[in-house]
């Protein structure tokens, strides 16, 4: 039997390719999977669609973020590779119901009209669905095998492995051990957080700090000499790159660099797909600055800091999630259990107490500090309300629309509360929404900034 490649299709992205051993896989809740395949031209793809429409009358800058406006340019593509509309068997999946805004009664359904997009453009081109699986409210994974056309519908946690044993709960010297092998921030990205966080810095002292760091000051070159910046090549000095990128754009990246090999260290515990923890910290980094941005409530950068971190704790019991996996997973979605809790049922302790702990043993700023800590739970936050509420919406944020491989539970009523508190309105969430970044999942830190 051929070995399957498994390629993972994000939201606002799709691949299609002729017959070949790859199984195509997207992770779905609200988001809404597209999978065709032509049997006779041996063509097929994936596509996975995050929102039903642009917020904005203006084109967008992801377009295939959006079912209206990604949905025909995925046939367009089968067709350029050699499928006939007449032969392609479709199947449709995701479009969960996302729950409600809050207690004023205020539905939200995207993934309902998400699923409603998709099937008036597929009705207006004629083109039959053959499995049509929407709603109800767990996570499925779609996949398509490249090689026989089978599309098949699975619940995500029925993806791993089954699970050993149920795992003793770990002393408190396991958690020490786990804690010990955890590679600290590098000091660079550690001094340039505080620096900014603390509003003391110009471009100079940036750029000194950087350049201690041969590592990162190599990367940082070479993310200004990628074809991002087509036509600015020959840049040899972190000046260079201050004057090319501007000093928000190089905080961002530094560190990024520096958390995406702390994440590298991640099993597939947390996460379905390997990468998923650093991505999901991307995400919510990007949508807290956005927040930050809009709401004026705290320092973009340090929210953007804060949402990079805010899982860290997440490194260190990784591999404990993995061996009880995926009894976790079956435990966040059968019984709509929260991950706080669950993590303290099965390991003695959650990924919110073990990132404090992490983060003071940086000497983090106290601030970020209290992000990670306070995530989850930001009403019992005794300090910077801002940074820790900006965060808090926008992890709710990108679990609740971007599923992607990581799984877990989402209060909605806590979105509703946060957004009171940080002076949002039910009006304003449409444009939220629209903030969460497209393909992020397959993004690195050269691509989001």
């Amino acid at each position: 039997m051929t070995k399957l490649n498994k390629v993972h299709v994000p939201s606002g992205t799709f691949v299609c390719d002729r017959s070949k051993p790859v199984l195509l896989q997207a992770f779905l809740s609200s988001c809404v999977g597209v999978a065709a395949y032509d049997p006779v031209n041996r063509v097929g793809g994936l596509s996975h669609f995050l929102l039903p429409e642009p917020i904005s009358h203006f084109l967008p800058d992801d377009e295939l973020k959006y079912a209206s406006t990604g949905l025909p340019v995925f046939i367009e593509s089968l067709v350029k590779n050699g499928a006939s509309l007449s032969h392609l068997v479709i199947t449709v999946a995701g479009g969960a119901f996302s729950g409600t805004l809050s207690h004023q009664d205020i539905h939200l359904d995207i993934g309902g009209r998400t699923a409603e997009t998709v099937k008036d453009i597929l009705c207006r081109m004629k083109l039959p669905v053959d499995r049509w699986e929407t709603g109800g409210f767990f996570t499925c994974c779609l996949n398509l095998n490249l090689e026989t056309g089978k599309a098949d519908i699975v619940p995500s946690y029925a993806m791993m492995t089954e699970a050993k044993e149920p795992s003793p709960i770990p002393s408190q010297d396991d958690i020490s051990s786990l804690l010990d092998r955890i590679k600290p921030i590098p000091q660079v990205a550690l001094k340039i957080m505080r620096m900014i966080g603390e509003d003391r810095y110009s471009v100079s002292s940036l750029a000194a700090e950087v350049k201690k760091d041969q590592v990162i000051s190599a990367q940082v070159l070479k993310y200004c000499n990628s074809v991002i910046f087509a036509g600015k090549k020959g840049i040899d000095s972190i000046d260079d790159a201050l004057l090319i990128i501007g000093q928000n754009a190089l905080a961002r990246h530094v560190t990024a660099i520096a958390v995406k090999n702390m994440f590298a260290s991640g099993n597939l515990g947390y996460s379905l797909v390997k990468g998923g923890l650093f991505h999901h910290a991307i995400g919510v980094a990007v949508l807290a600055e956005l927040l930050a941005r809009k709401t004026g409530r705290t320092h973009e950068f340090s929210a953007y800091t804060a949402g990079l971190l805010h899982d860290i704790g997440k490194i260190a019991l990784d591999q404990l999630v993995a061996d009880s996996a995926p009894m976790f997973y079956r435990n966040l979605q059968d019984h709509r259990t929260g991950i706080l809790e669950l993590e303290n049922r099965l390991m003695g302790t959650d990924h919110t107490r073990v990132g404090r702990t992490l983060a003071e043993r940086w000497n983090l700023p106290s601030r970020i500090i209290d992000a990670i800590a306070h995530h989850h739970t930001p009403e019992k936050s005794d300090s910077d309300a801002g940074i820790v509420e900006t965060v808090a919406l926008a992890n709710a944020l990108f679990h609740m629309f971007h599923v992607g491989p990581e799984l877990t539970f989402v209060n909605h009523d806590q979105i509703g509360r946060l957004m009171q508190n940080m002076g949002l309105s039910a009006s304003d969430f449409p444009g939220i929404v629209d903030m969460i970044p497209g393909k992020i999942l397959t993004s690195t830190p050269e691509t989001i900034l």
